[in-house]
């Protein structure tokens, strides 16, 4: 059995899955829950079952370049019905699970769907688009007139799997594979096109530091980075991945597959960081003491990248604290993590370096088929989003943008030709949206977005991002915004994750209930002395003068957030103008 490489020049994805199943059938490919225990597919079965729903697929009458929309959870019959999809020549269109019925709509009209896979019956009922057929991936409501996907697959016996092959066959490189949406914090997500010869070129320039590795699938598969670097990454490394639906069911999955390779989103990391010192806390102080003491050891190790540093004491940091810690929250396999999809505070890196697990930084978007660039530099270059990729030129404009040229880049907005035009270049090279530099050895920083900046009274530019990331390291700070464009100078919005908040206001004793402990001397005190030490790392400019909490959790409900988390910052300033006007009075 060989271990090769796929070759280069494969002119599909479908293309790659055959030469996968030629080559490694046996190897497995996903993991799937069932009742008590984990069940394997090898990718060998994962391809039958992916060519049966494309032999449905044809009976159902879908041609080369229909748009195919998967509305689910993350879940093993996403990926399968995406092989399926692109397999008879199709395009595959992924909805965010957290859609509303109105924003499912809008997407589906405007990619022109006229085939909707949706995991629930539940969320399809509000759907009015006339000639829009549903299939149900859980057996459809009584009455709903929707299909179950049993169902629809009876009719595959009727397609011979010759029909299935002449269609990927036909396949090249230029041909549109996936419809992705962007995360729309600056207006309407538009369907950025997506093509065979992009998703190869992303998923062979892109390199993991270990092949065949174990991973698990829980962020939404309509994001470009759980499809590109999750599925089809697998399945040219011939890897595997356990699929979790629920995301509050990643720790203990965690501990059931462990995992060798992580990779997610900042506000997860952040998030974990958080719960350990929220964790240091309710320790006794000499247990404080020796956490400290352990990560200042680690962190030592790691800014050296080995190099002999540590000695006795790292090994006892390790076998007292540091195995114990990165065990309890990754398993006792991991080796590698991974983040994109926003800024990561080079805090983050250090705090995991000092565990013993690199996080490698990754940047990139929708319209590149996501990483361009990859940070494999550890504490050296924590900060940074690393170095190019294979083929991935970059350059900084006059105005500090940076620009990209290369196989990875999209082949524009699907029927928006004039939104197309508007991002790029007159020479060709595709306009970020980013703010950044590069430095003598090709690593680049990014320095904000060039539509967020903020322009103070005073005619400073100051990018918000940075600043928030790390107001949002203090364990009860969920949400941040920073802002003060056109003001005399930044201010903050905070709000409070209210189930650590209730822990925190049990570990001091604090009287009364949720709703009264944002006014309490001691967490304004504390949250005070937070804000202080943010600022203390920031110039005179990017310092928080004035903040105030937030009387609730920003929402994706109130249209304050993308289904990717990220902030819709004219949204939320207008729901809370007088909040924020009050912070400069």
């Amino acid at each position: 059995m060989t271990t090769q490489q796929p070759p280069a020049d494969l002119p599909s994805i479908p293309a790659l899955l055959a030469w996968r199943i030629t080559h490694t059938p046996d190897w497995p490919a996903a993991q799937v829950r069932d009742t008590d225990s984990w069940r394997t597919l090898d990718w060998g079965e994962v391809a039958r079952r992916s060519e049966t729903l494309a032999q449905a697929l044809i009976a159902a009458g879908v041609q080369p370049g229909d748009r195919v929309a998967i509305w689910s959870r993350t879940r093993l019959e996403w990926s399968l019905l995406d092989f399926a999809v692109l397999c008879v020549g199709a395009v595959s269109v992924g909805l965010y699970p957290s859609l509303s019925p109105a924003q499912a709509i809008q997407q589906l009209q405007r990619a022109d769907c006229r085939l909707l896979f949706v995991e629930h019956s539940a969320w399809a009922l509000a759907l009015d688009i006339q000639g829009l057929r549903v299939i149900c991936l859980d057996p459809p409501a009584a009455g709903s007139g929707h299909q179950g996907l049993d169902a629809f697959l009876v009719q595959a016996g009727d397609i011979p799997t010759q029909q299935v092959r002449q269609r990927w066959q036909a396949l090249d490189r230029d041909a549109l594979a996936n419809l992705v949406f962007t995360s729309g914090t600056t207006g309407e997500p538009k369907a950025a096109m997506l093509s065979h010869g992009n998703l190869l070129a992303s998923i062979s320039a892109y390199t993991l530091p270990m092949p065949r590795y174990r991973s698990l699938a829980f962020l939404p598969m309509a994001h470009v980075g759980e499809r590109v670097i999750g599925q089809y990454q697998r399945l040219w490394c011939g890897a595997q991945a356990a699929y979790v639906p629920d995301i509050n069911d990643v720790p203990q999955a965690i501990l059931e597959v462990e995992p060798d390779f992580f990779g997610s989103v900042p506000r997860l990391y952040e998030k974990l960081h958080a719960a350990v010192m929220a964790q240091r806390e309710a320790m006794s102080p000499g247990r404080r003491r020796l956490l400290a003491w352990a990560l200042r050891a680690g962190f030592r190790h790691a800014r050296h990248e080995g190099n002999g540093i540590g000695g006795l004491k790292l090994l006892l940091a390790r076998r007292l604290v540091l195995d114990k810690l990165r065990q309890r929250l990754f398993g006792s396999r991991i080796r590698v993590l991974v983040s994109g999809g926003a800024p990561l505070d080079a805090g983050l890196v250090e705090f995991f370096s000092a565990l013993g697990l690199p996080l490698c930084e990754g940047w990139g978007m929708s319209e590149s088929t996501a990483f361009l660039t990859s940070n494999e530099a550890g504490t050296r270059k924590a900060g940074a989003v690393g170095r190019a990729l294979s083929g991935v030129e970059l350059r900084i404009d006059e105005d500090g943008e940076v620009l990209v040229r290369g196989p990875l880049v999209f082949k524009g907005y699907f029927r928006q030709p004039e939104r197309t035009a508007e991002t790029f270049t007159t020479d060709g090279w595709l306009r970020t949206g980013d703010l950044g530099r590069l430095d003598d050895e090709g690593y680049l920083w990014l320095t904000g977005r060039k539509k967020e900046l903020i322009i103070t009274a005073g005619g400073k530019n100051i990018a918000p991002s940075p600043i928030e990331a790390r107001l949002k390291q203090h364990p009860l700070v969920e949400q941040a915004l920073v802002h003060g464009d056109r003001r005399k100078h930044l201010s903050a919005l905070l709000a409070l994750d209210p189930q650590r908040l209730e822990a925190w206001a049990q570990n001091r004793r604090l009287p009364g209930k949720v709703d009264d402990w944002p006014g309490s001397p001691t967490l304004m005190t504390e949250l005070q002395a937070h804000v202080d030490s943010v600022n203390a790392d920031l110039s005179q400019v990017e310092r928080i003068k004035a903040w105030t909490l937030l009387p609730r959790l920003l929402s994706q409900e109130k249209d304050e957030l993308t289904p990717t988390q990220k902030l819709k910052r004219p949204v939320v300033e207008r729901n809370f103008a007088a909040l924020l006007d009050s912070l400069y009075d």
